[in-house]
């Protein structure tokens, strides 16, 4: 789903980049939030057994792995890292532009 999504607004919203963060943003803001809860829950379940990681399992490893491999690239987008933020790149597409 994120590759059709994403891809579809880059496709066609590749004029209207403002417009294209909104709906990017619509997209990874609740995978990000349920990232960090599916993390918080699996910890909270393991209960005392979470900080002896030797004896995790290979799918409770899994599951921290691919869970940070989602994570980071979602955060590092809501921190602007390779994408167009208008009050940062000095320029803006939105209201009341002047290009």
């Amino acid at each position: 789903m994120n590759f059709f999504v994403l891809s579809a607004a880059r496709q066609h919203l590749h004029a209207q980049p403002a417009l294209q963060e909104k709906f990017v943003s619509a997209l990874l803001t609740p995978l990000l939030v349920g990232d960090v809860l599916h993390l918080y829950v699996t910890l909270w379940a393991l209960g005392d057994e979470k900080w002896k990681v030797m004896n995790w399992t290979p799918m409770l490893w899994m599951t921290f792995v691919l869970g940070l491999s989602l994570m980071i690239p979602r955060i590092a987008w809501h921190l602007g890292v390779g994408r167009y933020v208008d009050k940062w790149d000095g320029r803006s597409f939105g209201r009341g532009a002047k290009d």
